[in-house]
């Protein structure tokens, strides 16, 4: 006689089954949750206040340093395709059309020495400014390091958003660590080349029509180009430039395939070399070392293929995207600054005090792309806990110029005014990002660095966020900025906190703040 337990049923085996399946699933993504979301830098926070008043009160001359370094990627390998950023998955770099860098300034006053880096990326994250500042050479003595990328859409992938297809990221490790190398040795470059210097801070105005669109309400632009021109104290010549706009270098748009540093690269070596086109000189260069930087460019501001640039040099008309577009584009920028910068400046001075205010803080996640793609393991970024990330803010003071600091792509309507309370946005609210940030900023010459030690993506005002019908502005459709945006309290939390820092001693010493 048989007194075993009787077997159950196939169909309750099979639920128990599926049970213990799903319960393993549960605790494997429990795991990779925690792996995703884990904090990379546990218990980093930056609080820095470099006050210029001791540069003030006894003035030491005025040093700067060059460097660049190449980051081109490996295109040898096609077992390792490499994936460009910025418009959409899938397009994998076919050649390499002009080189990529990571081009360094550092400035010294005798007091403070800070250091700046632009990259021709997409973006980095704030992890990965955090690993260049450890690997930094405690024998430079660099008071703060600022790392900038130029949202370039002609680049590869170093966030992971843009892989062979959306569930797999785009960056190559090698390749991030061959940037992140890069970016120390152009600062050490720069550190080695710290000569005596002057220095003159420009603002010239730029006018839109052919040459950036905005393409979404309100119509609001970061157009004009800001300068900083380094000459020698003996004899007046370049040492470098440090130049800022506001426009996504995306010119050659996204059918292009080849590597290209877009109209950033043009514009730097038109300043350094000159404009030769087939053999003839255009215009002459400065020499030196140029460092370009990203302003503020969201809202979203970009030479479109609907924008015609017309090449000032060759008198030629470009409307489809391609690199002599690019060219065009970069030649427009060049022909504007080459003859403000051949030119005498009587303001010109080797005294420029230097300040320094930074902050870590952190910001809430409220987009559900940004939450699972981590889990996924296309983004690769540390979060200081669940739905919150740790980012960075910082006002510079350079003599009478300023520098506000923001970690990704703002809205120029947050920057120059203009901001408004937009029919159909989801708070019917007035706007809250105000007074513009540039209202609050010391100094005469005002800048504003994008994608500065991160990228967050958007920065939109609250007043006009927008995911849910009615849309802005009586729109039939969604409107493009929320799905790469954090939330709608990005923009108010970070205008708080640069508003703060413009409201420090360090910065009233240069007579600015509320």
């Amino acid at each position: 006689m048989n007194t075993g337990t009787p077997r159950r049923p196939w169909w309750r085996r099979l639920l128990v089954w599926a049970f213990r399946i799903l319960l393993l699933i549960a605790a494997l993504v429990a795991l990779r949750s925690w792996y995703a979301f884990r904090d990379r830098n546990p218990g980093y926070t930056l609080t820095m206040d470099a006050d210029p008043a001791r540069s003030i009160a006894a003035p030491t001359p005025l040093q700067v340093g060059f460097g660049r370094v190449l980051i081109n990627p490996n295109l040898s390998d096609p077992k390792r395709p490499v994936w460009l950023a910025g418009f959409s998955q899938n397009r994998a770099a076919t050649a390499l059309h002009d080189n990529l860098w990571a081009h360094a300034c550092v400035l010294d006053d005798g007091y403070t020495r800070l250091g700046i880096v632009s990259l021709d990326a997409i973006g980095l994250f704030h992890d990965d400014v955090i690993e260049v500042r450890r690997h930094l050479d405690p024998d430079w003595r660099l008071d703060y390091a600022i790392v900038c990328s130029t949202h370039n859409h002609s680049t590869p992938d170093l966030m992971g958003l843009w892989g062979p297809h959306p569930l797999r990221t785009g960056v190559d490790p090698r390749y991030r660590a061959q940037v992140l190398t890069a970016t120390t040795q152009a600062l050490g470059q720069a550190i080695e080349t710290l000569t005596p210097a002057c220095v003159a801070f420009h603002e010239i105005q730029m006018p839109t029509d052919g040459l950036v669109h905005d393409s979404r309400e309100p119509i609001v632009f970061d157009a004009d180009l800001r300068v900083m021109h380094f000459t020698s104290p003996e004899g007046g010549g370049t040492l470098g430039t440090l130049v800022a706009w506001g426009n996504h270098p995306e010119t050659v748009w996204s059918k292009n395939t080849e590597i290209t540093s877009d109209f950033c690269g043009y514009v730097r070596e038109a300043l350094e070399k000159g404009v030769t086109i087939d053999g003839q000189t255009h215009a002459a260069g400065l020499g030196g070392v140029h460092v370009y930087v990203t302003a503020a460019l969201g809202g979203l501001m970009t030479t479109s293929p609907s924008v015609i640039v017309r090449d000032p040099y060759l008198d030629q008309e470009f409307e489809k995207p391609s690199h002599g577009k690019a060219r065009a584009l970069g030649h427009q920028l060049a022909s504007r600054l080459l003859p403000v910068l051949r030119a005498p400046n009587p303001a010109a001075t080797n005294h420029a005090p230097i300040g320094v205010c930074a902050r870590t803080i952190e910001l809430p996640i409220d987009n559900a792309i940004f939450l699972l793609a981590p889990v996924l393991g296309v983004l690769d970024r540390g979060h200081v806990r669940w739905r919150t990330l740790r980012t960075e803010v910082a006002l510079i003071t350079v003599g009478d110029a300023s520098i506000a600091c923001l970690p990704g792509e703002v809205y120029p309507e947050i920057v120059n005014g203009g901001i408004e309370r937009a029919p159909g946005a989801d708070f019917e609210i007035d706007p809250v990002e105000v007074p513009p940030i540039r209202a609050l900023m010391p100094g005469k010459v005002k800048f504003v660095f994008g994608l500065a030690n991160d990228e967050i993506g958007y920065i939109i005002p609250k007043s006009q966020w927008d995911r849910k019908p009615p849309y802005l502005y009586n729109s039939s459709r969604p409107v493009y900025g929320e799905i790469n945006s954090l939330g709608p309290e990005t923009a108010l939390r970070l205008h708080a906190a640069l508003r703060a820092l413009c409201g420090t001693p360090q910065s009233r010493q240069r007579g600015g703040g509320e």
